[in-house]
């Protein structure tokens, strides 16, 4: 059997599972994952490895309506991949009807006429799937559709292997060892932002950026890393730090827990709040923390 490779993007809607979706392929976190919409803020990268193929996955920002610069550098980003894939795979809540935002990334895939797949994910949250696509089914001419759950890991077998089916034959793109595209910093980076929108409310987690500022292995068994986190006010500042320094010790310890695991090891994490007006609708401090314009 022919070796096929290729680049799949996932694209929907804020809040539809597309980074838990990459993580249950993948069999392990790539991407960050909260209840929260619009967590995912970069194009990421996902390599599956398989016998007979390798598929890139593009896990790509929600596509909402932008009100910062921000919000329209993710729309661009997430809109951008879809015209440098092999295949586009629309990830849609099949708990919930169609939204504008769904039948408008429809719309899109439909003007691009571009080969995609529709994926019913959520299947866990409804008691019964049949039907469930079926207000989906009809916004776009997709070539193939799935029923998965993320979250549970069912369907997704199946799913790799009639998509690595629709990829055109070619050699692998990434060393057999690579799993995603991105640095150790942007990871470090993730993480800490994840436990900060899991622990904050209101506008607090849109208005947060991370930087790696220092990152030193200081014994055989300790790493230290230094990080900032970014907010545009001093009343997020004053949330972040919390009453008597409680709230940064609690997004410090549940990070620390997790890089501890990444690395193998004890992680000393020390952790920064900087106010930044308006950082998200200033090219040059985008640019800075991580988000600069998508070229092309």
């Amino acid at each position: 059997m022919a070796f096929k490779s290729g680049y799949i993007a996932l694209i929907g809607r804020p809040n539809v599972g597309k980074s838990t979706l990459l993580n249950a392929i993948l069999g392990r976190k790539v991407a960050i994952t909260t209840a929260k919409p619009q967590t995912t803020r970069n194009r990421i990268q996902g390599v599956l490895h398989d016998p007979s193929g390798q598929i890139v996955f593009v896990d790509t920002p929600g596509i909402h309506q932008p009100r910062t610069k921000l919000d329209e550098r993710m729309v661009m980003t997430a809109e951008r991949a879809l015209k440098e894939v092999d295949l586009i795979a629309h990830v849609v809540d099949i708990s919930k009807p169609p939204r504008p935002e769904d039948i408008a990334i429809a719309q899109l895939i439909a003007r691009l006429h571009h080969d995609a797949v529709l994926v019913g994910n959520k299947s866990d949250l409804v008691e019964q799937t049949k039907g469930r696509l079926d207000p989906y089914r009809a916004l776009a001419p997709y070539v193939e559709e799935f029923v998965v759950s993320a979250q549970n890991e069912q369907g997704i077998e199946a799913m790799v292997q009639a998509l690595l089916a629709r990829l055109p034959e070619g050699l692998p793109y990434f060393p057999d060892d690579t799993v995603t595209d991105q640095t150790e910093d942007f990871y470090i980076a993730e993480v800490i932002r994840e436990k900060i929108l899991e622990e904050t409310r209101d506008e607090v987690p849109h208005s947060v950026a991370v930087t790696i500022e220092e990152k030193i292995q200081r014994t055989p068994t300790l790493m230290y890393i230094r990080a900032a986190i970014y907010v545009e006010r001093d009343t997020q500042k004053a949330i972040l730090i919390g009453n008597q320094g409680q709230m940064l010790k609690r997004i410090g310890f549940l990070a620390r827990k997790d890089l501890e695991e990444y690395y193998g090891q004890k992680v000393y994490l020390d952790l920064w709040v900087k106010v930044r007006g308006h950082w998200r609708d200033q090219e040059a401090w985008l640019k800075r923390l991580g988000y600069a314009q998508p070229e092309g």
